[in-house]
């Protein structure tokens, strides 16, 4: 009781933890805990492969009229991803994606992805692109998908790319795109 109240006042924590463990919490309590901020995660990516997630996040949605990958931080959403959340065989097939794109620009081009000209990151990353979704390379798919997700998620992508709309107007079945504009993101 001394930890509920101190000094007089109720103190919530203790009383939210109290509540928790009441209606059987004490096993998901115990399962997620939070990390220390002083304590540094295992880097799931070397600082060259950061470089290529970010060059190859940009080539996919690259800044148009409205933002792109990397101005809606859809790298550090993938390697934190990788990081905190991804098992050991989800890391490795997103970083042999990356390692596959790398070899390809080697192979193609005789240079790092990196050390290409735009047209030309664009030209390899749209072949790499056609040849593993016709072959259903998953891991491939995968990567693709935190891409999109990373930036569909943010709020770049939901409120300036997407048409964010709180509560969207009257249904009408049929009306020309020019009405449309942007795809909603509600």
């Amino acid at each position: 009781m001394s930890d509920l109240v101190k000094n007089g006042t109720l103190n919530r924590r203790s009383l939210l933890l109290g509540a928790v463990f009441l209606v059987g919490g004490a096993a998901a309590l115990t399962r997620f805990t939070r990390q220390p901020a002083g304590i540094d995660r295992e880097s799931a990516l070397t600082s060259d492969q950061f470089a290529l997630l970010e060059q190859v996040a940009d080539v996919i949605i690259p800044a148009t009229d409205t933002p792109g990958a990397i101005d809606a931080g859809v790298p550090v959403f993938v390697r934190d991803l990788l990081e905190v959340w991804a098992s050991p065989q989800t890391r490795a097939e997103i970083t042999g994606v990356l390692d596959a794109i790398e070899k390809r620009s080697w192979a193609k081009h005789g240079a790092s992805f990196l050390e290409l000209p735009p047209e030309r990151r664009l030209d390899l990353v749209r072949e790499f692109d056609e040849e593993a979704l016709s072959r259903e390379d998953l891991p491939y798919g995968r990567f693709k998908y935190l891409v999109l997700v990373g930036y569909y998620h943010s709020e770049i992508g939901a409120t300036q790319e997407l048409r964010f709309e709180l509560v969207p107007g009257a249904w009408r079945s049929c009306l020309p795109l020019n009405e449309v504009g942007r795809a909603s993101a509600v």
